[in-house]
């Protein structure tokens, strides 16, 4: 799996700190404590440091920005212009956050990172960035052009915390390749409620001592190449039923509940040694009782995790004794940016012992929009409140020692000679998205693939000998199911005449068109990415048994909708619909999981994967889909055989 010894030196020269020369700790073993002189010297090093920078300084070096104008990412850098590379020369902040509108091909990205790293060693104190990305894996993958994986909870349905550790392994390499040395991952959250909008199948279980295995393995696999972690979202985005991107979310759950559920994994991080940690936009109210008064309706409310002392400070660093850094989630996410003054909500954050404010303002600059000036009155607005005291400088010092600390640690403070840009482009093109890559990752995914009925033995279907109909519930699909038929053809599992296609999104259970497709179908692969029930699929199912058919679902997304179609005779489970993927030949793009499950509902392979999470029975009501507390499917359970 790994490149070869020249490849890696090549990497290994990266411009100032675009990659790390921290080399992982053996996991049997304690990381060996630096001698007492050399600690005292690498200290020294930091708060002489320090003691250079004005405290506008040390605010910017508190700070991961974003290249682009708002949260849709309409407008994006694709590259350091004059107007960007100014900007960095004069401010000196901790880092930058790409996207995936940043991050367009191999070439393109290696040529912005190293001349973002460039501007930033040309301005006054000349430190180095963080380069960060959300390279989850699965359905948050910001380089797309590369290897993805299968997502974390198909990772735990496969059941081995290796192949994690093998998966992170793979992202890592890949993103460390094209420069950066921050990857905001992995997910740490318990997905605890199946009605979460925003973390689902983006967390490993709703188990937090599953969770706790498999982060840790993709900690250690990021750290192989030299890439940071950022634990998310913590204290536990899993239990809420509102996106923080949109609202405000609250949770009712005490500090004893958190302690047995959503802390579990952060301990276990902490553990690992992660090196940061994301806070959550989540209100606690039974933790956090500081309100604050919205700017939005003028309603009293309580202060979310990001900006809580009790949480950050109590919580986070005294109980849990986390000492490394702590870094909000973007600051212009609804959540705060809708009820917070910026200027206040960064005070808050910062006196509630957070390190690192991400994307406090959108950056962005040309002949149409212009927000530099926005972020230079922030600036300003922030400097006023150390001058009047509501920011101790004692305070800043604190945060930038532990960001300078960390980079030092992982080697990027040090500006070691570097490999050309032709040489690090020809590297990366050996790394990102290689045919070994893409292949092992379709071997992931399958293992990850779940079977929870197969009555009748429905599946697989048998491609060559009968007529089947796949339902599929959005265009967005489409790409996937034509690369799986095609795949499965070249296999002589399939005769491609004898399977139809149809989008049944808008449709119902009567369209003629609908109708015409039922009549000649000897079998019907449902395909479903919604956790509620759709009474115009459940018709199709009931018409289909009436007339002595069968039919199976396809779960692409949660599995929870296992539950809403107890009717099929058959469930399987891909744990995943978004993201573009490649094949080994570069044929794509993509979703990596809808293919992989659709070609092993053919029998291309046999499901090996057990149920990360437990799929609790639901029951309709005027208000939709509820969940009870009673369980359909537990946790583990899994039929590794195409038998009942």
């Amino acid at each position: 799996m790994k490149k070869s010894s020249m490849i890696r030196g090549l990497l290994a020269a990266v411009l100032a700190g675009c990659l790390g020369c921290r080399a992982a700790a053996p996991e049997t073993a304690p990381e060996t404590a630096p001698e007492p002189e050399e600690q005292e010297t690498d200290d020294s090093r930091i708060r002489e440091m320090i003691s250079r920078m004005t405290p506008e300084q040390k605010l910017t070096q508190m700070m991961i920005v974003g290249l682009r104008s708002d949260a849709s990412n309409s407008r994006t850098a694709a590259e350091l212009d004059d107007n960007y590379r100014v900007f960095l020369q004069k401010y000196d902040f901790g880092g930058i956050i790409l996207f995936g509108g940043n991050i367009q091909d191999i070439e393109q990205t290696v040529k912005l990172i190293r001349d973002c790293q460039t501007a930033a060693m040309q301005s006054e104190n000349g430190v180095p960035m963080f380069i960060c990305t959300d390279q989850e894996g699965g359905a948050v993958s910001r380089v797309g052009f590369g290897t993805i994986g299968p997502g974390n909870m198909a990772l735990a349905a496969a059941g081995d915390t290796a192949l994690t550790e093998e998966c992170a392994d793979i992202l890592g390499q890949e993103i460390a390749s094209l420069g950066f040395n921050m990857d905001f991952a992995p997910v740490s959250d318990v997905n605890s409620n199946p009605n979460n909008p925003v973390i689902g199948v983006r967390s490993f279980s709703d188990d937090p001592q599953l969770v706790s295995e498999h982060i840790k393995a993709f900690i250690r696999g990021l750290r192989k190449n030299d890439i940071s972690a950022a634990l998310k979202h913590f204290p536990g985005h899993g239990n809420v039923s509102e996106d923080s991107h949109t609202g405000l979310p609250c949770s009712d759950m005490t500090l004893a509940e958190l302690k047995e559920c959503d802390l579990v994994p952060f301990a276990a991080g902490i553990e690992e040694n992660a090196e940061m940690i994301m806070t959550a936009h989540i209100q606690y109210p039974s933790i956090e009782t500081g309100t604050y008064t919205s700017v939005q309706d003028g309603k009293e409310i309580s202060l979310p995790a990001t900006l809580s002392a009790a949480v950050i400070r109590d919580l986070l660093r005294e109980d849990m004794g986390y000492e490394g850094i702590v870094i909000t989630d973007a600051m212009g996410m609804d959540a705060i940016a809708k009820h917070f003054d910026p200027v206040d909500a960064g005070v808050l954050a910062i006196n509630a012992d957070v390190d690192i404010l991400l994307e406090p303002v959108d950056l962005y600059k040309d002949d149409e929009i212009d927000t530099f000036p926005v972020f230079e009155a922030y600036l300003q607005g922030m400097a006023e409140r150390i001058g009047s005291g509501e920011i101790s400088e004692e305070e800043l010092d604190n945060s930038v020692y532990r960001i300078l600390k960390l980079k030092m640690e992982s080697g990027i403070l040090d500006n070691t000679p570097a490999a050309s840009e032709e040489e690090m482009i020809a590297a990366a093109q050996q790394t990102v998205g290689t045919a070994e890559h893409h292949h092992r990752e379709w071997e992931l995914t399958q293992q990850g693939l779940t079977l929870l009925k197969n009555e009748g033995n429905v599946l697989p279907a048998d491609g060559n000998n009968e007529k089947t109909l796949i339902l599929y519930p959005s265009e967005y699909r489409r790409p996937a199911a034509d690369y799986a038929l095609q795949r499965l053809a070249k296999e002589n599992l399939l005769d491609p005449a004898l399977v139809s296609l149809l989008c049944y999104n808008g449709i119902t259970a009567d369209d003629p068109q609908l109708q015409n497709e039922l009549q000649y179908a000897d079998k019907v692969l449902i395909l479903s990415q919604a956790a509620f029930r759709n009474e115009e699929i459940a018709e199709i199912i009931d018409q289909l048994h009436e007339e002595s058919r069968q039919c199976a679902l396809i779960s692409l997304n949660l599995p929870y909708d296992a539950a809403c179609y107890e009717e099929a005779d058959a469930v399987l489970c891909a744990f995943n619909s978004f993201g573009s993927a490649y094949d080994a030949e570069g044929n794509g793009p993509f979703n990596l999981n809808v293919a992989s499950v659709l070609c092993a509902a053919f029998g291309e392979s046999v499901p090996q994967g057990i149920l990360p999470v437990n799929v609790p029975k639901v029951t309709q009501s005027a208000e939709g889909t509820v969940f009870s507390d009673e369980w359909l499917y537990e946790r583990g359970y899994g039929l590794q055989n195409w038998g009942r």
